[in-house]
């Protein structure tokens, strides 16, 4: 289980924020073919031989079982079809030690044609680009199929 005193930051999907082009391009194109479901996308700057303690695995899950996951050597944005209606998700960053993994839970309520969007931006290690946020970040919302992105 993950350890419930490390609280990742989230916040809520809007027009302020900058949807990645990879992940505008993936929800398009779900859109498109009108499926209901999650896409989810990690920010991980790390190489991919570089693992440590702070390397992690972004995942979905629901009723204890994985939707999809995305790592260092999986970071293209993942769609996956869910059903409509509520869904308890439990987005999580698992790490080698528990004690630096982090996850939290959320009740959405999907209606035939929206997708749940889920980014994260996870703790990482020293890397020459962007610096590491301090805490596991994510943006999450559901964009409906009249909504404009």
């Amino acid at each position: 289980m993950v350890n419930p005193g490390r609280l990742p930051v989230v916040e809520a999907l809007d027009e302020s924020r900058k949807i990645p082009w990879s992940v505008r391009r993936r929800l398009h194109r779900e859109r498109k073919k009108g499926m209901t479901g999650v896409l989810l996308f990690a920010e991980i700057r790390e190489p991919i031989r570089g693992l440590t303690n702070k390397s992690g695995v972004i995942s979905l899950w629901e009723n204890d079982a994985e939707l999809c996951y995305r790592s260092s050597t999986a970071r293209k944005p993942k769609f996956v079809v869910l059903s409509p209606g509520p869904h308890r998700i439990d987005f999580r960053v698992l790490r080698l030690r528990k004690s630096k993994s982090t996850s939290f839970q959320k009740v959405v309520q999907l209606e035939e044609g929206d997708i749940l969007v889920a980014m994260c931006d996870p703790v990482q290690p020293n890397v020459f680009y962007r610096r590491s946020p301090e805490a596991d970040s994510w943006i999450v919302g559901v964009v409906s199929p009249r909504e404009k992105v």
